[in-house]
């Protein structure tokens, strides 16, 4: 697969860091860059695979079933909202009293 660089992207490391890079990046057999941008990409999809997913305690857990289970009932301002989003969406908002 043939790649083109399209953006660029500076960082800085200390001499130890850089020298520690490249020789890992001649180990693997490519270049500093190339193993820079493999380990980042790497490291941003394992950090996004990780934030991708929520943790519900038992309590929530059950008002999230209570709520399938039994429906939403919205209260007083949220049905006020719902009402002027619904008269915004019909008649366009100078219509809905702003």
């Amino acid at each position: 697969m043939t790649t083109t660089a399209l953006e660029r992207c500076d960082i800085r490391l200390s001499s130890e860091d850089k020298a520690f890079l490249q020789l890992a990046a001649s180990l693997d057999g490519t270049s500093l860059s190339a193993f820079i941008r493999k380990a980042a990409i790497s490291a941003a999809k394992d950090t996004i695979s990780k934030n991708d997913r929520y943790v519900l305690s038992g309590r929530e857990v059950r008002e999230l079933f209570s709520v399938l289970d039994n429906g939403f009932v919205p209260n007083k301002r949220l049905q006020e909202a719902m009402t002027i989003a619904e008269q915004i969406e019909k008649n366009g908002a100078l219509n809905a009293g702003f």
